[in-house]
């Protein structure tokens, strides 16, 4: 019927649409661990026992596209040409070598120009060369910046003041050198406050354009069905079907939404936690009997084996949207007929919690960034943020989590490690 194919076909332009979205590791290149710290941050305590961390803001939040993802990398392409050779330097990870050779050539143009100026009787107007080098190198970094100030206050009391060609140092020639360096300091403080400015513009682009990128599909499929609907054009026979395809994409869209929410918080440092003790075989139960029933619709089976663990301090809801993500993710990569394997035991006074599947597993060059903001694995859905904010709950909570695997098609292995109270 006409409108079956109607709808069969909008269903699978989505899907079309949704598997031809970029490659994350094409996507989000080298992503390093620049938001995330492995310490556990700053926090206090209020009378109502809720945690509050007090973390600075970080420039970077999400991936970016590859256009953009070098020139965001540990600082922002400034403009002009002075800067933007800086730049490239660092990225290139040659730029130690190349600012200090800046830093020596700027130095000796400046001599230059001083020399000119002194010729011409110019009178202190003359040394104000050495300031513009300073500035120039300091573009390159606090230390290439600082080099040159030293170089500055030596050239100065060698070439310029009397005795000339003396390295007799005095306490001008001392003070001048201050001079010379305290100027380096504070504009390579500058620069850089400009340069983390601007990453963050960019980076908020970069949000901007990854998030329109990933909503792009499920909107259009529950637009494309709603239309159908709204024109009557689906038979009374396929309501069900596009209600159940309305109803997948808009959890799509709530979970994607939460995970930005947390991350945000996450990057302002507002993510509050209410800890309490909580036996963490209970709560490791509860979430395995949450997920069981996902579970025997796809027909994997869930066995665990939870030792008895001493109290754990933690957010109970944070930290079961930990272990469900986790489970919920071993369940989805394993195939009908699989196993997923659930370990609790106690080292050392800490709880390991280890979940291990027989599913996919997780490609090689995906493992070492698993925990990334935006990679997954090319068949997964949501935003690829799951992990990232699992990470950052377990983290919180002065625990670690890892992941292991042999590759493709040999399964995978998660490990939640967090203190005993």
């Amino acid at each position: 019927m006409p409108g079956v194919a109607s709808g069969e076909a909008m269903e699978k332009s989505a899907v079309v649409q949704g598997s031809c979205r970029q490659d994350v590791k094409t996507f989000l290149p080298d992503f390093r661990e620049k938001y995330y710290r492995k310490s556990v941050s700053r926090h206090r305590i209020d009378g109502e026992r809720r945690l509050f961390f007090l973390r600075r803001p970080s420039p970077s939040v999400l991936g970016r596209c590859p256009r953009r993802v070098t020139a965001m990398r540990r600082r922002a392409k400034p403009r002009g040409p002075i800067f933007g050779r800086a730049a490239r330097a660092a990225r290139l990870g040659a730029g130690r070598v190349q600012a200090y050779a800046m830093a020596v050539l700027l130095t000796v143009v400046a001599t230059g120009f001083t020399a000119v100026c002194h010729e011409l009787g110019l009178g202190d107007v003359e040394f104000a060369w050495f300031f513009v080098s300073i500035a120039l190198a300091s573009c390159y970094g606090t230390a290439p910046g600082v080099f040159a100030g030293i170089l500055a206050g030596f050239v100065t009391d060698f070439v310029f003041i009397p005795p000339l060609f003396d390295l007799q140092i005095e306490l001008d020639d001392v003070l001048r050198t201050l001079v010379y360096v305290s100027v380096s300091l504070v504009i390579g403080k500058l620069v850089r406050a400009r340069q983390r400015a601007e990453a963050e513009v960019k980076d908020r682009e970069g949000v901007l354009s990854y998030v329109a990128h990933e909503l792009r599909t499920p909107l259009g499929t529950i637009t494309s069905w709603a239309e159908l609907i709204r024109r009557g054009t689906i038979p009374t026979e396929r309501l069900p079907h596009a209600a159940e395809v309305i109803l997948r994409n808009v959890k799509l869209l709530a979970r994607i939404t939460q995970d930005l929410v947390d991350l945000s918080r996450m990057a302002l440092g507002t993510l509050s936690l209410r800890r309490e003790p909580l036996d963490p075989g209970q709560l490791v139960s509860d979430c395995v009997a949450s997920a069981r029933e996902t579970a025997l619709q796809k027909g994997v089976v869930i066995e665990e084996a939870l030792r008895p663990v001493g109290p754990v301090l933690a957010d109970r809801e944070r930290l079961s949207q930990v272990v469900g993500n986790v489970l919920n993710n071993a369940i989805r990569f394993t195939p009908a007929g699989g196993e997923v394997h659930v370990r609790l035991r106690e080292e050392g006074r800490r709880a390991v919690l280890t979940v291990t599947d027989t599913g996919g597993g997780i490609p090689r060059h995906l493992l070492p960034r698993i925990f990334e903001p935006g990679t997954r694995h090319a068949k997964s859905e949501g935003f690829g943020l799951g992990l990232t904010i699992a990470r950052d709950i377990v983290e919180h909570h002065g625990g670690t989590i890892s992941a292991h695997s042999a590759g493709e098609g040999l399964g995978a292995s998660f490990t939640i490690v967090l203190p005993v109270d």
